[in-house]
């Protein structure tokens, strides 16, 4: 590539993203450390003499922003970080002179204030500014045609966007996806049902931030469990005598394939009544479901 690449998220510090991101089995979360602690040192002469400091100077956060403290502690690895710089002076603003730059940056980024980018990229001897109106937090990657191609014509192409700044659309939130009833009674039918099963187990938070490595086992919320682990397709489920809504406990297998974004549950259900059922979604969103339920043929769409 004829040019040197740098993109820098829209942070005080020029280090990559805070979120936990995994691609894979790469742990971004370990890069992110091994930049951030060796910006400068932190004050303190021993590793527990820096944490207290740090622990100290996180009062005034605590006091001020309760909610946003956890984003303050973030660095306190850094403590105990070895091999790390001893000079606590702040390095010089970044000018990145030769180095065609693109800084990305949303206005309702919750993480990462839009205003830092914007300083980041006044600094710049070459940079080039995506801002993304809304959000989210890391706005490349996410279908967000904008920034996507924005940033891939740059990497692959080397070429830099026709203007300095560029803005997108974007959103502040998704759309509301409500949480199953509490008993399956409240199900027109069984599509309806699985259909609330598949937003259960894809918002679930042990499944929404897996690291889509370790095999992963919870409990479901009226009983059973549900396990998931990687597959060289995408993920597999396991469900055992799971329940997310009273009187719909599934035993079965399910999978998720990434190449075709279809997500399938083989399921056999008991409670308000038995059943043995088949459902997918299919990557345009549409659902359907097949099989026999409460002693009937069933074979639903929507």
């Amino acid at each position: 590539m004829a040019y040197s690449f740098r993109v820098f998220r829209a942070i005080s510090r020029f280090s990559w993203s805070k979120a936990p991101l995994h691609y894979g089995k790469f742990n971004v979360r370990l890069v992110y450390y091994g930049v951030e602690c060796n910006d400068y040192a932190y004050p303190g002469d021993t590793p527990a003499a820096v944490a207290e400091a740090y622990l100290r100077a996180g009062d005034a956060v605590e006091a001020g922003l309760p909610r946003f403290s956890s984003i303050f502690y973030m660095d306190m690895p850094c403590a105990f970080w070895p091999h790390g710089p001893t000079s606590a002076a702040r390095p010089a603003p970044l000018a990145a002179k030769g180095i065609p730059t693109l800084v990305l940056g949303a206005t309702a980024d919750p993480a990462t204030p839009v205003n830092n980018g914007q300083r980041v990229y006044s600094r710049l001897d070459d940079g080039y500014l995506v801002t993304t109106q809304g959000g989210a937090h890391i706005i490349f990657g996410r279908g967000n045609a904008c920034p996507d191609d924005l940033v891939t014509a740059f990497l692959v192409e080397d070429k830099m966007p026709d203007q300095r700044e560029a803005i997108c659309e974007g959103v502040v939130v998704n759309e509301y996806v409500s949480i199953a009833p509490a008993s399956a009674a409240d199900f027109a039918n069984p599509l309806q049902a699985l259909s609330a099963v598949d937003d259960e187990i894809n918002y679930l938070p042990e499944y929404y931030y897996w690291d889509l490595e370790t095999p992963t086992s919870v409990g479901c919320p009226y009983g059973g469990t549900l396990s998931f682990e990687a597959t060289d397709a995408g993920n597999s489920f396991t469900l055992a005598g799971c329940a997310f809504s009273t009187g719909f406990t599934m035993t079965g297998d399910g999978s998720y394939n990434s190449t075709d974004d279809v997500f399938t549950l083989e399921v056999a259900v008991t409670g308000l009544t038995d059943g043995k059922l088949t459902y997918t979604r299919q990557s345009d969103g549409v659902t359907h479901v097949t099989g026999q339920y409460d002693g009937q043929p069933v074979d639903l769409s929507e």
